[in-house]
C-alpha cells in the first residue's frame, strides 16, 4: 500500500515539474474597469449625468461574477461589490483580430446610489441573470449551432465613481447595464 502511495505521490509531482513546461507560459492579459485609482464622483445629491448618452460596450464570453463585501473610503459604510469579469471578444469581426484572451475585471456596486431617482434599481441583479444564462447557454451550447452566446457590459461613459478601501474605484451600478446576446462567429 505504501508503494502505491509513493508511486501516486512521484507521478503527481512529476505532473507539477512538467506542467510549467507544456502549459501555458504568457500570464492572462487583464485590464481593469474603472481604474483603481479613479477619483470618486459626487455622491450626494445625485450628480445627474451630461445627457450625451454616451457608452461604453463590452462584448464577450462571462468569466466570473464574485460578490465583495467592502467598505466606502473616509465613511467606513459597508457596500457590496460585484466583479464582472468577461473576456472581450470583437463581435461581427472583420477579420482584424483584436487581443485574444483579454480579461476586463469590471466593478459596480450591488445596489445604486439613490433608488428614488435610479431609472433601473435593478441593474447589478439584471447582469448575474445575464452572466448566469450565457454561461448555462455556453456550457449546454450545440457545437454544430454556428452562434455563439455572449454577455454585453454597457456603462455610461460619464459613470459615477466610488472609492472603496478593499476594491479601489467601483462604478455606481446606476450607470451599469447588461443583457446576452449571440453572434454569428465563435470567439476567436
Amino acid at each position: 500500500m505504501n508503494q502505491i502511495r509513493r508511486m501516486g505521490l512521484l507521478m503527481m509531482v512529476g505532473m507539477l515539474a512538467i506542467s510549467p513546461v507544456f502549459g501555458q507560459t504568457k500570464p492572462v492579459p487583464e485590464q481593469r474597469r474603472p481604474a483603481a485609482n479613479a477619483p470618486a464622483s459626487d455622491v450626494a445629491p445625485y450628480k445627474a449625468q451630461d445627457g450625451s448618452g454616451a457608452s461604453y460596450i463590452l462584448d464577450g464570453l462571462p468569466m466570473l461574477l464574485a460578490l465583495h463585501h467592502d467598505t466606502e473610503v473616509g465613511t467606513n459604510k459597508p457596500v457590496d461589490v460585484y466583479m464582472f469579469v468577461i473576456e472581450m471578444q470583437i463581435m461581427n469581426s472583420d477579420g482584424n483580430l483584436e487581443p485574444i484572451g483579454l480579461q476586463i475585471h469590471n466593478y459596480y456596486t450591488r445596489w445604486p446610489q439613490d433608488l428614488k431617482t435610479v431609472f433601473n434599481p435593478h441593474n447589478a441583479r439584471d447582469c448575474k441573470i445575464w452572466n448566469g444564462l450565457q454561461t448555462r447557454a455556453m456550457r449546454n451550447r450545440n457545437p454544430k449551432i454556428k452562434t455563439w452566446p455572449y454577455v454585453e457590459l454597457v456603462t455610461a461613459v460619464d459613470a459615477h465613481v466610488l472609492q472603496t478601501n478593499e476594491d479601489g474605484a467601483v462604478w455606481w451600478s446606476d450607470d451599469i447595464e447588461c443583457w446576452g446576446s449571440t453572434d454569428r462567429f465563435s470567439p476567436f
